[in-house]
């Protein structure tokens, strides 16, 4: 997902700055818009702008119903059976209090004592005109009402605890209690960085006693604040003056912070105090948690405004002409068109994935019921995607529903069972937000569901038809033709999912799209758990589907050096965030925020901010099936079962690959040597390097590769089948296999070609470490081919390293280097950097997240150098010349590439000569002699295993392809369009 917004993260990260604050006079139609638009700021720097700009910021905070929501408290405990309905809240408390105060002494009414409050602003200004009397009689009354309102009030409502919440163990965390407490963590963390910078004062009409203990509750009293305004402590004329005598109540503030130099803002959430200080000069910025007050802020609005980082609430604006009503927020409207984006943006192999997966999920079941949670479902949008498809990639258009089944009568043999004909999908819907219901049943209804009656849930149900996908219309079995029909039964469900008392039992799926970043990652894990263990223990895990997951990185494009005007990576962010802990200086080049802000906005850099969708199985000790295995019908590999067939793929000429099916009679018993395992394959990786050049017939003939066994008296000429990275479970052992009742259904790693199925000796096979699953083992060789050019490289502490190319290679060297085994690159931008190369857009974006100090386009190589050491792993001869000229005197130019039979041609003139640069070349192959005495290879294999489970590379995998789709695969790769591709053999 790309973002336009640039200035978001920016924004957000001034709020901790001790920059001057912007209070721009422009406004605009919508609510607020950030400040660094370049369409609502004016150009030029801080320099340039007008005195009032410069005005130092004094912030004063209202506490009651300001500093915290009322609402979110209330909500909280509504349901308490341990608490009264007034002491769910504070104001509650004080507005009783308040009532028995009124009847105790002046026998009002409450709603005599409500009308008080309305008339004059507050109830103290209401007593004061009520008794009328002398200054000391007033200050007699006015303390005895602040004594016996407030000294009463119970804070436990401020807190949630298992006494009295029986869920609370379970709480995702999502709308719930939990979430408001983090959220006021996070706010504490936020006031005590403002309180560094400005002047912070807490203001109420509630004595000071009632603050302190507010703030005690809030986890707020070690903050810097610069002062506390309450009647009770401000002196003056008028005993216990309030916010509604202005003059009197701020007058020692306006004193201390005159307005000439200086900007204050009071944040209240009474319309009634924010006028009478604007009539001294305050600004007033009205702040409410009510969703139906248009022109209000939340507190956090409030406060990005007051430190000028979004513009004032517009509290007037004409309507254009012809409307006649003002702009109000939406969820409805907002999920609908936020849909729309989701649907692009899903990643269609996975989907695809997603149904194979699901498909072999039935046939292990031998049912044909698919059950779903969906855990976030707003109004039903995946539902929609699963039943009629979506989004911009063909694949990805077609339901979900279309493509479990069509995954099933690819297995011809199987489609005999009548009941795949009839399916049932039974949709568990949990959303919390009540007002979406009424468009979840609009939808449905306009889908052609049907509602039925329930209890404690709403029912639709549909009957949907299916017909064959165009890839079967011309198969010669009539039952291809038929069309598959599904019963849809969907369960509105109005309420967290963590919460829920009655669960559905054996979930085949749970999915939330754009959900698992709304949680603490704990939370959720417990949470999904819970509804996995409730369900009955002798069934297989779910799997867990949550697309558009935040990957966790965010990079500039375009792209520019470290040394250039605008920073473009995780390193400058780094850098930036520990500078504003000593000042406003952002880099040791002295470049100031409000300067670096200005030059991203005239730059128009737009931010990539990258994820990724998330499929997997949650294992809680469950019976879960291998993926890919087949349960239907009689065991294949009894001596009575019909022939294998097993596909693989060849190489017939350049550019031209195609796969091959080859037929193994199951019927002989000794198929199997007796040292000989059969692996059944799950995945294997295209190495984009060596077999690239075997595609395009870029190879001399010489052996294949003298390190793996099999393949040394094997020369390279077509046709061939070559591969080395493949990844399945043990099915079968030889007679002398001695661990082969410890080995039979263990992932192992085998140096073999492309094919479905294959048989190696024992000893050519290397079992799968705890912990690493099946599309992460696959990159073991890459793995270790990079970690072998990162020990040939030789790297000290200090040394700046360039990586030319990043590709599959590349990005592992790029992702190796940048382990956190150093802290230096973490304080100084001059040493331990780490800086690749590459000409393609999503390369250097993927460079980023692996942990890149700076990744550039190869025009910044000159700009961005020289470095220590440089490694080319391009293949291009162009990037090997680049490394060469940016390297340093005597610095190291490690050479990872083959570049088969292709003529290099370089430029070595005087200055290399004089340079004393070294040239080494790199292969995996052998362990180099100058290591010889430390490692070997099988300390480095046990080093690569240890950088896969760290690295996790499965992350690089662009796409997933079946042997079939061979060829377009390599025409992919050749093209620089994908990372890392992987066939799969699930399905």
């Amino acid at each position: 997902m790309i973002s336009r917004l640039f200035f978001i993260p920016v924004a957000f990260a001034l709020l901790f700055n001790n920059a001057s604050s912007w209070y721009p006079k422009r406004t605009n139609l919508r609510n607020y818009q950030f400040v660094l638009s370049s369409k609502l700021i004016r150009g030029g720097s801080i320099d340039d702008a007008s005195q009032e700009d410069k005005k130092r910021l004094v912030l004063l905070i209202d506490v009651d119903n300001t500093l915290y929501s009322e609402r979110e408290i209330i909500d909280i405990h509504r349901d308490n059976p341990n608490l009264n309905p007034w002491q769910r809240g504070i104001e509650s408390q004080i507005i009783r209090n308040t009532h028995l105060f009124g009847m105790k002494y002046f026998n009002l009414t409450s709603q005599q004592c409500d009308e008080l409050y309305k008339l004059y602003g507050t109830t103290v200004e209401g007593i004061r005109h009520m008794i009328n009397s002398e200054k000391d009689v007033v200050t007699e009354v006015l303390s005895r009402f602040y004594k016996e309102v407030y000294e009463s009030i119970d804070f436990s409502c401020f807190f949630v605890t298992s006494r009295n919440d029986k869920n609370d163990s379970y709480r995702s965390g999502y709308d719930h209690g939990h979430a408001a407490f983090r959220k006021r963590r996070a706010l504490a963390d936020f006031l005590k960085a403002i309180s560094d910078t400005h002047s912070v004062y807490f203001t109420s009409n509630s004595p000071r006693t009632h603050v302190l203990r507010v703030l005690n509750a809030m986890g707020l009293r070690s903050l810097k604040f610069a002062g506390i305004l309450t009647p009770d402590v401000i002196g003056g004329p008028m005993p216990y003056p309030t916010k509604s005598s202005p003059f009197q109540y701020y007058h020692d503030i306006l004193e201390r912070h005159p307005l000439a130099h200086n900007d204050i803002v009071l944040l209240d959430d009474s319309l009634n105090n924010i006028r009478a200080a604007e009539s001294v000069g305050i600004r007033g910025i009205h702040v409410s948690d009510k969703t139906d007050t248009n022109s209000a802020r939340t507190f956090e609005e409030g406060l990005a405004e007051a430190l000028g980082h979004i513009l004032p609430s517009l509290h007037d604006i004409t309507p254009p002409e012809g409307k006649k009503e003002s702009f109000t927020f939406s969820d409805v409207r907002y999920l609908e068109a936020k849909n729309k984006v989701d649907f692009d943006s899903i990643d269609p192999d996975v989907w695809v994935r997603l149904a194979n997966e699901l498909a072999v999920r039935m046939q292990h079941k031998r049912a044909f019921t698919i059950k779903v949670a969906d855990l976030g479902a707003g109004i039903l949008s995946m539902l929609e995607l699963m039943l009629l498809g979506g989004g911009r990639d063909d694949r990805a258009k077609l339901g979900l529903m279309n493509l479990v089944h069509d995954c099933l009568r690819s297995k011809q043999k199987h489609y005999e069972d009548p009941r795949i004909l009839s399916t049932h999908l039974e949709y568990y819907a949990y959303e919390t937000n009540l007002s979406l219901l009424q468009a979840c049943k609009e939808r449905l209804e306009k889908l052609g569901f049907e509602e039925h009656e329930a209890r404690n849930e709403i029912v639709f149900r549909r009957l949907m038809s299916f017909p064959m996908l165009s890839d079967h219309a011309n198969h010669s079995d009539d039952s291809f033709h038929s069309p598959v029909n599904v019963d849809v039964t969907v369960h509105l469900r109005a309420l967290d999912f963590s919460t829920d008392a009655n669960p559905p039992s054996d979930l085949d799926l749970i999915m939330g799209c754009c959900f698992a970043d709304l949680f603490d990652p704990d939370l959720l894990t417990k949470s999904l758990l819970r509804l996995v263990t409730e369900q009955d223990s002798c069934r297989s895990a779910p799997l867990i589907y949550f697309p558009i997951t935040f990957t966790g990185t965010t990079q500039f494009s375009p792209a520019h050096p470290s040394s250039g005007t605008c920073p473009s990576d995780t390193s400058a962010f780094r850098i930036y965030s520990e500078s504003l802990k000593s000042g406003r200086e952002m880099l040791q080049n002295n470049l100031d925020s409000d300067g670096w802000i200005k030059r991203c906005r005239l730059n128009e850099r737009k931010i990539i901010v990258s994820n990724v969708d998330l499929l997997f199985r949650l294992e809680d000790n469950m019976n879960s099936p291998p993926i890919g295995d087949d349960f239907f019908g009689d065991d294949l590999l009894n001596s009575n079962s019909t022939p294998l067939f097993v596909q693989e793929i060849q190489f017939v000429s350049p550019y031209n690959v195609t796969a091959i099916t080859k037929v193994w009679d199951t019927s002989k018993q000794n198929q199997l040597g007796p040292k000989q395992v059969e692996i059944e394959s799950i995945y294997s990786l295209i190495s984009s390097g060596t077999e690239l050049k075997i595609f395009k017939g870029l190879f001399e003939s010489a052996a294949l590769d003298v390190n793996i066994k099999g393949m040394s008296d094997d020369s390279m000429e077509y046709p061939l089948s070559y591969g080395y990275s493949l990844v399945g479970r043990v099915v079968a052992c030889g007679a002398e296999v001695d661990d082969s009742k410890s080995i039979i259904g263990k992932l192992a790693f085998v140096f073999s070609p492309h094919s479905s199925r294959v048989i190696v000796d024992r000893e050519s096979i290397r079992l799968v470490p705890d912990g690493i699953g099946a599309e992460d083992a696959i990159f073991m060789p890459s793995v270790e081919t990079a970690l072998s050019l990162v020990h040939d490289a030789n790297i000290r502490v200090g040394e700046n390293v360039a990586v030319y190319g990043q590709g599959l290679i590349g990005l592992l060297v790029t992702a190796i280097l940048s382990m956190p085994s150093s802290q230096m690159a973490h304080f100084s931008s001059e040493f331990c950097s780490v800086t690749s190369f590459d000409t393609i857009g999503d390369r250097i974006r993927v460079s980023s997240m692996m942990g890149a100090t700076n990744a550039l386009h190869p025009d910044f190589a000159s700009a961005a150098g020289p470095f220590d050491v440089s490694i080319e792993v391009s293949g291009n001869p162009v990037a090997l010349q680049s490394a060469i000229d940016n390297t340093s005197d005597n610095g190291r130019i490690i050479v990872g590439s083959w570049y088969g039979n292709s003529n290099v041609t370089l430029k070595l003139g005087i200055d290399f000569h004089r340079s004393h640069k070294t040239i080494q070349t790199s292969q995996v192959s052998n362990i180099p002699c100058a290591l010889t005495g430390l490692w070997s290879k099988e300390r480095r294999f046990a080093l690569t295993w240890a950088l896969v489970k760290a690295i996790h590379p499965s992350r690089l995998i662009s796409k997933r392809m079946t042997l079939d789709d061979a060829q377009h695969a390599y025409e992919l790769l050749d093209q620089g369009r994908e990372i890392a591709i992987c066939f799969s053999y699930t399905c």
